[in-house]
């Protein structure tokens, strides 16, 4: 059996090669032909870490988050997840200060190298946050902080941003949260190539509304937001705030409101068809969730795609982008406070997936 299986998949392999533009042709539709699938655990549990998939690798990194809400649980360690190998790693890294709870992030390009930058953060059991712009180097294994940019939107020394995505190298963060006290609506621009003093710019455009741990993304020129977090009475809730931002031109633009309310998670960009997934999330019952709102940008509509596993919210996430389409998009969603409100460990995984047919090839 095993032979026959190596020989299946050599055949396979030889059959995509000689046959390209026929097996790229094809389309792997997510909605209909993918599915969660439960991966290794993160060896010990994490909430408020910051997720990004890194394409020079292939790997998945979980960036600062902590153990527990008790201070001194801060995890000053990247944890890498190899899903070719399903097996996690603790980096050697280091983070400098263990304020590293409630980042944002992305890829960037600096000097002609990706790199995965994050922005902000708080530790845990405090109320203060640092206003750090950290760097950190997957194939050399190293962070380096940029003491010389820091977010300027930190500018109490109790800010946390908000969501954060990428458009032309440039990492744009949104909104924020001034810890117990509001939240902000400003929108600011890092540009890691700007000539010195002027990699930050707050934009002159605005969220309609303060608000803070939002689900963002970039879906072709324009950036979206689904849902965010706005604080009431001493509270942060949940709402259905959505908006377009259009970087080029700085301006904001409502759209249709997610269907339901939530906030504190990650929004992705499916490239099957440049939707946004808004993935879980929120706080206020009957959040946290598990479903997956999805944005259409074209027809500005909502639907929903396969529910995740586990409801969860403030957990990392992350796509790969531009995969290929005989593997499909496939979507990592590690730890976060489950409905109990207690951090949790599970690693769970959706792929798009379907079998190559040979016999279109004349192979039977």
């Amino acid at each position: 059996m095993r032979s026959f299986l190596l020989v299946t998949v050599a055949v396979s392999l030889a059959v995509i090669a000689a046959f390209p533009s026929v097996v790229s042709a094809q389309t792997c539709n997510p909605y209909t032909q993918g599915a969660w699938t439960v991966k290794a655990p993160i060896p010990t549990p994490l909430v408020r870490a910051w997720g990004q998939f890194y394409p020079a690798n292939g790997n998945f990194y979980l960036m600062g988050g902590r153990q527990t809400d008790l201070a001194g649980s801060d995890y000053l360690n990247p944890r890498e997840y190899n899903p070719t190998t399903n097996v996690w790693t603790v980096k050697a890294a280091t983070f400098a200060n263990p304020s590293v709870n409630n980042m944002v992030g992305g890829i960037l390009t600096v000097g002609g190298t990706d790199l995965i930058v994050v922005v902000g953060g708080s530790a845990a059991g405090t109320t203060t946050a640092v206003a750090d712009v950290r760097y950190y180097k997957p194939v050399t294994d190293t962070l380096t902080v940029i003491a010389t940019y820091p977010w300027p939107g930190d500018v109490s020394g109790t800010v946390l941003p908000g969501g954060g995505a990428v458009f032309n190298n440039s990492l744009y963060v949104l909104g924020g949260f001034n810890i117990n006290v509001a939240m902000t609506s400003q929108i600011w621009q890092y540009n890691p190539a700007a000539a010195a003093g002027t990699r930050w710019t707050l934009k002159a455009g605005t969220l309609p509304a303060p608000r803070g741990y939002i689900p963002t993304a970039r879906s072709g020129n324009f950036i979206y937001t689904g849902g965010a977090s706005d604080f009431v009475g001493g509270a942060v809730i949940d709402t259905n705030q959505s908006v377009r931002y259009d970087p080029t031109a700085d301006v904001v633009t409502a759209i249709a409101p997610i269907p339901r309310a939530t906030g504190e998670t990650r929004a992705v960009l499916q490239p099957f068809d440049n939707s946004i997934w808004v993935l879980g999330g929120g706080r206020v019952a009957p959040n946290p969730s598990a479903e997956v709102d999805v944005y259409n940008p074209a027809s500005n509509t909502w639907s929903l795609a396969p529910a995740m596993p586990t409801a969860r919210h403030n957990f990392p996430a992350d796509i790969v982008p531009n995969a290929p389409p005989i593997v499909g998009a496939r979507v990592w969603v590690s730890g976060g406070y489950s409905t109990a409100g207690t951090p949790i460990t599970t690693n769970e995984q959706f792929t798009c997936t379907f079998p190559v047919d040979l016999m279109q090839f004349g192979v039977e």
